[in-house]
This record gives structure tokens, sequence and C-alpha cells, in this order.
């Protein structure tokens, strides 16, 4: 079962067409995009485990992490 971002698999006698190709070109490019974001919060801080208890400290620490993986892009970018 192929979800939004799952792409098309060749197989041996079953090679992917040329829109197959393409979709999974687009798709990766999303799929990376989105991992990356994710691997900068596993790597640099610390992983993804929340050491907070109740869910109003769980959203602020996310909020931060996001923010901070914003700022970091900004000056990436700039």
């Amino acid at each position: 079962m192929q979800t939004a971002l799952t792409g098309a698999k060749g197989y041996k006698n079953s090679p992917l067409t040329d829109q197959q190709k393409e979709s999974n070109k687009e798709k990766s490019k999303t799929r990376a995009r989105i991992e990356h974001v994710f691997g900068f919060m596993e790597m640099s801080m610390n992983g993804m485990y929340l050491y907070v208890i109740g869910i109003k400290r769980v959203n602020a620490v996310i909020g931060l992490m996001n923010l901070t993986w914003n700022m970091f892009r900004k000056l990436q970018l700039a």
C-alpha cells in the first residue's frame, strides 16, 4: 500500500515508467527536506526524547526545538 510520500518500486521484469520516476523524484525531494529537520533535532539536540511531564511542557519544548531549527536554518540561508 502506498501513502502520500511512498514511491513506486520497480521490479526485474516490470521497470518504472517515466511518469513513475518523475513522481518518485518529486516525493523524494519532500521526504528528504522533512527528514533533514528531524535529523538535525536528533543529532544536535540530544535526540527526540522529551524528559518533561505534562502536555503543556511537551508542547513548549517542541515549540522551542522548532524555533531553534528555524533560527539555525535562517543563519544557513543568510
